[in-house]
């Protein structure tokens, strides 16, 4: 069976200190449809696939540029699941499996050899996910009664139901277990990462077990080691907690998705307006549906003006951000980040997130919402 290479070079990566990683597929049963993509995983950023469509029908030798220890996430066309793998610089690492034809289509029994990371981080992620498994199901048995009437109420439509519940006793009693129980979660997480703190597994733990970070983790970002600290996981858990301005920057150009499907690139130099309000925002998000009334108002008032607002949504469902522009009906241009790649230029970490650009496209405000968010343009124009 003939075997193949097939080289990043494009991965912007150091050119004088490129090393690399061997991956060696042994699949078995695979079928002619089955194709394999890698993608980074431990992620909070918008990245492109590394490579996709690798046949699962041929053993391949593929060979990454990696100089640092990272995830990459094996999954297969056709098939739920994935799979991790922690990769380090200068291994030879072995994917084997026997690819299942169920009916479930999902990708199980691989293993990964080679990987000298891989037992560690596996064990920390199962251990996190078990106990916090665990402490959700003492929750629910404990106030199952509860669990039903929320389930019920929602399917019956009846909002007041669970509104009339919470002002009982029982149900404060439930509040305080529920919070009690994140507590217990937080001190699970801390124990874990302490665990673990002196090395770049600190800080990848913290992207994996909680995902998008915010500024309460600083303390727990300050007691890793500087090694920790300094490893890409650490660099991108610094950016989270404390997240650098784009104040006084030019605006990231961007592409995104419009209405028909279509690609866009967004360049905000010189965009003809005075000013432009991009608006971060997604179909799901409840506080961003409340300031929508806020944004129709500035945009009726200083439209005519020489304001323009620009949305785009964090939805990752197309019908969805698409059943939501026709609830509200925004009288400005909308577009859907599938690629996620502008919510990362922009280091947008919560929605909404709004950002105020000058005439030659320099980013002069940030984050603003409501009332603050108001006065901001109004003073703007009041220049």
């Amino acid at each position: 069976m003939r075997k193949a290479v097939l080289a990043l070079l494009c991965l912007p990566l150091a050119a004088n200190a490129q090393r690399e990683v061997v991956l060696h597929f042994d699949l078995k049963n695979a079928s002619q449809t089955d194709t394999i993509t890698l993608s980074w995983g431990a992620n909070n950023k918008s990245m492109t696939p590394l490579i996709t469509n690798i046949p699962a029908t041929e053993t391949k030798d593929v060979t990454l540029p990696l100089n640092e220890p990272r995830v990459v996430v094996l999954g297969m066309k056709g098939k739920a699941g994935s799979m991790e793998m922690l990769l380090a610089p200068n291994e030879d690492v072995t994917i084997s499996g026997r690819i299942r034809s169920n009916n479930k289509k999902t990708i199980d029994g691989m293993r990964v050899r080679g990987a000298a990371y891989q037992e560690e981080y596996t064990n920390a992620v199962h251990f996190y996910q078990s106990q916090v498994d665990s402490i959700d199901k003492v929750v629910q048995y404990e106030y199952r009664d509860i669990f039903r009437l929320i389930s019920t109420s929602k399917q019956n439509g009846n909002e007041q139901a669970i509104a009339d519940m919470y002002k009982t006793q029982h149900g404060k009693d439930y509040i305080e277990r529920v919070i009690g129980s994140f507590k217990m979660r937080d001190e699970l997480l801390e124990e874990i990462i302490s665990q673990h703190k002196d090395n770049f597994m600190g800080p990848l733990l913290m992207i994996r077990l909680v995902g998008r970070l915010s500024k309460s983790y600083r303390d727990m970002y300050n007691s890793l080691s500087d090694a920790a600290k300094q490893s890409y996981y650490g660099r991108e858990v610094k950016d989270e907690v404390y997240p650098p301005t784009l104040v006084g920057d030019i605006a990231p150009t961007v592409t995104v998705q419009n209405t028909e499907g279509n690609e866009k690139m967004l360049s905000f130099t010189r965009h003809g307006n005075k000013y432009l309000l991009l608006d971060f925002w997604a179909s799901w998000c409840e506080p961003c549906h409340k300031e929508i009334p806020n944004l129709k108002r500035i945009y009726e008032t200083y439209h005519a003006k020489g304001l323009d607002i620009i949305g785009i949504s964090a939805d990752k469902n197309v019908d969805d951000w698409k059943g939501a522009l026709e609830e509200q009906k925004e009288p400005w241009c909308n577009y859907i980040d599938i690629n996620r790649q502008a919510i990362s230029e922009y280091k947008v970490q919560y929605i909404p997130s709004i950002f105020i650009l000058d005439a030659d496209g320099n980013i002069i405000a940030e984050k603003l919402r409501g009332k603050e968010l108001s006065d901001f343009i109004d003073k703007l124009f009041a220049e």
